[in-house]
C-alpha cells in the first residue's frame, strides 16, 4: 500500500512539473525557454515574462477555458523575457499561458484581474457640444500636462484618431486631422497606459457661416377679364358694379395684378477675421438692386446693429442690441422712429427657440411651436409637416424651416428674429427638413432639397401647379418657389 502511495505522489509530481523550463522529461522535449510566468496580470495592462531564449518570432497567447487562444498585444523580446498587453476584450479569470516558438507550449496559468479604475487627474472638464472638424478643438479643464493626449473614437466604428494637443491657459487647444470623417464621436483622455471618456457621443463636422440666402419666386396666373375681377368685387368687396368696374380696369390694366411675376429677393453677410458678423446687404421683393441691410458691432457678448435701411419718418427698426448666452439671443434691445422696446427671448430645455417676450412684463410677444422637437410654425398655426424619418440637414446647419418660415412669413417676425436666424444665433437649430410647407391660399406643396458634400442644404424647391392668385386668393394660379443658399 505504502508503495501504491508513493508512486501515486511521483506520478503527481511528473504532471505538475512546470513547462518553462528547457530540461526533458519523461514526459517528452521541454519547452525551448526558461521563464517565470507571473500569478496575476490586470486586463489592458502589460504582462511581462521572464526569461531567456525567446525567439524573435515567438508569440505568447492567453488560452481560456473553452480553448480559445487570444494573443498578447504589442510584443516585445529582450534578453531578459517577453512582455506584451494582455487584450481589453478578455475578461477575468484563469488563463493558460502558451508559447508558440518551435511547436506549442504551456508554460504557465496566470489569474486576470480588472485594473482599479483610476480617477480621471483633470478637474472641471468641459467638452464642447459639437465638435467643428475644420477649426481648432478647445477642451477645458484643470490639470491638463504635457504628456496627455486626445482621442476621438467614432462611436459606429471604433475607429480612433489621435489628435494634436497643446496646453492652453484654459485647458487643451487640439488640431483635428484633415480628412477626419462627420460622425458622433467619444472624446478620450489618455495618459500611459491609462485612459478616461470625457464625453460620449458628440456629434462631429465641417463648420460653415451662411454666406447667402436668394429666394426667386415665379406666379403665373389664369387669364382674368375686367368683368371677371369685377363681379369677385362685387360679390366679395360689396362694391357697386360700377364702382367694381372701375377698380377691375385699374387692377389688371395698370397694376397688371395677374401678369405673370419674377421676383428675387436676396440676404448676403460678412464676416470679421474671428467669424463674427461685419455687414449685411439684402435685396427685397421691390428692390432693383441689393443695398446694406445691418451693419454689426461685436463686443463681447453683446452685438450692436444699425439698419442702413432705415428711413426717417417711418415706424421701421433703427437699431438692436443683441445679449448673448451661449452662443444664442438671450436679450434684445430694439430701437424703432418713436419707441424703444425690450425683449427677452425663449429656450425650452432641449435649447430650441421657445418664442419672445416683453421684458417689462414677460408677456408673450411671439411664440413658436414645435412637434417632437420639429419646428412647425407660430403659436396655433401650422406651417410645415414632416416624415416620419426626415431629411437632416448638417449639424451646424441654420434651421431650415424657420428660415422659410421667417421669409415667407416676414409680417410675423420682425427683422432682428430673421438676422438672428440666418446668423444661427436663434438656439438650436432642428436639422429635420420639412416634407411640406402651406401656402398662403392653404396648398401644401413638397419640398425637395439639395445638399452639398457636407452635407449642408443648397437649394430648396416647393412648386404649386393648382393655387391661386397672390392678390386675392380666388383666381386659379401656378408658382414656383427657390432657394440658393451659399456657405462660407
Amino acid at each position: 500500500m505504502k508503495k501504491l502511495w508513493l508512486l501515486l505522489l511521483a506520478g503527481c509530481a511528473m504532471t505538475l512539473t512546470p513547462a518553462c523550463t528547457n530540461e526533458e522529461d519523461d514526459n517528452g522535449p521541454a519547452a525551448p525557454v526558461e521563464c517565470s510566468v507571473p500569478a496575476t496580470a490586470e486586463i489592458g495592462g502589460t504582462m511581462t515574462i521572464t526569461g531567456q531564449g525567446f525567439a524573435a518570432t515567438a508569440e505568447i497567447a492567453l488560452r481560456n477555458a473553452a480553448g480559445v487562444e487570444t494573443p498578447l498585444e504589442d510584443p516585445e523580446i529582450t534578453a531578459s523575457g517577453f512582455t506584451g498587453t494582455v487584450p481589453a476584450t478578455l475578461e477575468e479569470g484563469s488563463y493558460t499561458v502558451v508559447l508558440h516558438q518551435d511547436g506549442t507550449w504551456e508554460i504557465g496559468q496566470v489569474t486576470l484581474t480588472v485594473a482599479p479604475v483610476k480617477e480621471n487627474p483633470v478637474l472641471n472638464v468641459v467638452v464642447p457640444s459639437a465638435i467643428r472638424l475644420n477649426e481648432t478643438l478647445e477642451i477645458a479643464g484643470l490639470g491638463f500636462t504635457q504628456e496627455m493626449g486626445i482621442v476621438l473614437r467614432n462611436t459606429a466604428d471604433q475607429e480612433r484618431t489621435e489628435l494634436t494637443v497643446a496646453l492652453s491657459s484654459n485647458g487643451v487647444e487640439c488640431t483635428i486631422p484633415s480628412g477626419t470623417a462627420a460622425g458622433s464621436y467619444d472624446v478620450i483622455l489618455t495618459q500611459g497606459n491609462d485612459e478616461w471618456t470625457l464625453a460620449e457621443a458628440v456629434p462631429a463636422a465641417v463648420y460653415k457661416r451662411l454666406k447667402s440666402v436668394t429666394i426667386n419666386s415665379t406666379i403665373e396666373c389664369e387669364e382674368v377679364t375686367v368683368e371677371e375681377l369685377a363681379q369677385f368685387l362685387v360679390e366679395n368687396m360689396f362694391m357697386d358694379e360700377t364702382t367694381a368696374k372701375m377698380y377691375a380696369e385699374i387692377y389688371i390694366s395698370d397694376y397688371g395684378v395677374f401678369d405673370p411675376t419674377v421676383t428675387t429677393t436676396s440676404y448676403s453677410f460678412t464676416y470679421d477675421a474671428s467669424g463674427n458678423p461685419a455687414g449685411s446687404k439684402m435685396k427685397g421683393m421691390y428692390d432693383e438692386a441689393e443695398s446694406d441691410w445691418f451693419a454689426f458691432t461685436v463686443d463681447g457678448d453683446r452685438i450692436s446693429a444699425t439698419n442702413q435701411k432705415f428711413e426717417e419718418g417711418t415706424d421701421g427698426m433703427r437699431s438692436f442690441v443683441w445679449t448673448l448666452n451661449n452662443g444664442r439671443v438671450d436679450q434684445s434691445a430694439v430701437s424703432y422712429e418713436k419707441r424703444d422696446v425690450n425683449y427677452v427671448w425663449v429656450y425650452d430645455a432641449q435649447g430650441l427657440w421657445s418664442g419672445v417676450n416683453f421684458a417689462v412684463d414677460n408677456s408673450a410677444y411671439m411664440t413658436l411651436a414645435y412637434d417632437a422637437g420639429k419646428f412647425t410654425g407660430s403659436e396655433g398655426s401650422s406651417m410645415f409637416t414632416y416624415d416620419a424619418a426626415p431629411q437632416q440637414n448638417a449639424i451646424f446647419g441654420i434651421d431650415i424651416a424657420k428660415l422659410i418660415f421667417g421669409l415667407q412669413t416676414i409680417n410675423i417676425i420682425e427683422a432682428d428674429h430673421l438676422a438672428a436666424i440666418l446668423l444661427n444665433l436663434a438656439g438650436t437649430p432642428s436639422t429635420a427638413l420639412p416634407a411640406t410647407v402651406t401656402e398662403m391660399d392653404g396648398s401644401t406643396p413638397g419640398i425637395t432639397y439639395q445638399f452639398d458634400e457636407e452635407g449642408y442644404v443648397t437649394k430648396i424647391d416647393w412648386e404649386v401647379a393648382n393655387g391661386k392668385d397672390p392678390n386675392f386668393q380666388y383666381f386659379d394660379a401656378s408658382s414656383k418657389t427657390s432657394y440658393t443658399l451659399i456657405y462660407e
